[in-house]
């Protein structure tokens, strides 16, 4: 079973390490609420030895000298994978990334977690988590089952799918990104904030179910055989 370890900042996002304990082995680290803006020594903070014995790492320290005692310190465990949330809170990617590769790590920088790319060689991980994907039933113009194959990491996903149910497939996609909206979300607020991607990113995902669900119905309508 894949192993994960999630970092934490004062308990936030234990929603998080709740789904990801559904399918992984979960390791999780809550780091204090108030940490110095500048950090000299963050091995002083970091998780302990045993925490290391994962396969990939998920931070919310949001704190760029945490990620940066992170990478080094999961380098020294073997760990292959660090998934940085957050943003630029997070530290600069460009700066996480170059630290990274000289160690032989691979880094995934991101502000909102939905939008998380997939990497083949943890696809057992991202067969779950990462961009969001749905599988909808769709009878007489509405939706009447909704799934998600993959969630962002947050589970905003899944509340989308239970909140459009009976919808149009005309107000559905919409509905879908504004939903996003109103799910205690962690993307950044106001105009330009990450909360708009992520309604793009699940209206998206909605349309794309939507397309494969009609395109399902038209080609059993003519007789053949279903297919995923």
């Amino acid at each position: 079973m894949l192993k994960v370890g999630v970092v934490l900042r004062a308990k936030e996002r234990e929603k998080d390490v709740e789904l990801m304990a559904e399918h992984f082995e979960v390791k999780s680290f809550n780091l204090p609420p108030n940490l110095p803006e500048l950090i000299e020594e963050p091995e002083r903070y970091l998780p302990p030895d045993e925490f290391y014995e994962v396969d990939l790492i998920v931070s919310y320290a949001i704190h760029p000298d945490i990620n940066l005692g992170l990478i080094k310190k999961a380098s020294e465990h073997g760990v292959g994978l660090i998934i940085f949330s957050g943003g630029s809170k997070a530290g600069s990617p460009i700066q996480l990334k170059k630290e990274a590769e000289k160690l032989g790590i691979r880094v995934i920088w991101e502000e909102i977690c939905c939008a998380t790319p997939k990497i083949n060689e943890y696809s057992e991980f991202f067969e779950y988590f990462g961009t969001p994907e749905f599988e909808v039933e769709v009878k007489g113009g509405k939706i009447v089952n909704a799934k998600v194959r993959r969630s962002a990491f947050c589970g905003a996903s899944f509340f989308v799918a239970e909140k459009i149910k009976g919808l149009s497939i005309e107000e559905a996609p919409t509905k879908a990104g504004y939903f996003t909206q109103i799910f205690p979300c962690y993307a950044t607020r106001g105009i330009e904030g990450g909360i708009h991607r992520a309604a793009r990113v699940h209206k998206k995902a909605m349309e794309r179910a939507i397309e494969r669900a009609l395109r399902v119905d038209g080609e059993n309508e003519d007789g053949n055989r279903r297919t995923k």
